[in-house]
């Protein structure tokens, strides 16, 4: 990611941008579907916005390590979320197969599409702390065991 940097950054500025032209659009609309639609998507540009901006940082420098009290409070908080977006994912489906309204459907399409994607990521999330806390655990021992000259023994 070396040199990318600055191509995040000023992919960041443009999706700020955006979100805030979005946002203008959004309060001078007024109709209350569309409104919410283009606020939807300016919310999306703030939250790429933000996305590019991190990668930026990523590309910059080293990131700071996630503390094992932190990555228990991020595992315990995601398993509630995944639970949550999947019952909204079921909840989303539903009011799709009741609702006839086909500007009700477009905006509960999106709504179902953005709860789908929420659940993937936060299991992709899950799992890559599952793997990170296995690491560190297996890094620890190898570090007594295997990588020690007294292989766990105090002093040989």
């Amino acid at each position: 990611m070396e040199g990318l940097a600055p191509l995040f950054r000023r992919y960041a500025e443009l999706e700020l941008r955006y979100a805030e032209e979005l946002e203008r659009l959004s309060q001078s609309v007024k109709h209350p579907v569309l409104s919410a639609l283009f606020t939807a998507v300016a919310s999306d540009s703030r939250k790429h916005s933000r996305m590019y901006a991190a990668l930026a940082e990523l590309a910059e420098r080293v990131t700071p390590a996630i503390s094992e009290e932190d990555l228990r409070t991020i595992s315990a908080t995601v398993e509630r979320h995944i639970a949550t977006e999947a019952s909204m994912i079921g909840t989303a489906r539903e009011l799709l197969e009741r609702v006839e309204d086909v500007r009700a459907k477009l905006v509960l399409e999106a709504i179902l599409r953005d709860e789908v994607d929420h659940h993937k990521l936060l299991r992709t999330i899950r799992d890559a702390i599952a793997k990170a806390e296995v690491l560190s655990e297996q890094q620890l021992w190898n570090q007594v065991w295997l990588d020690s000259p007294w292989h766990g023994a105090p002093g040989g």
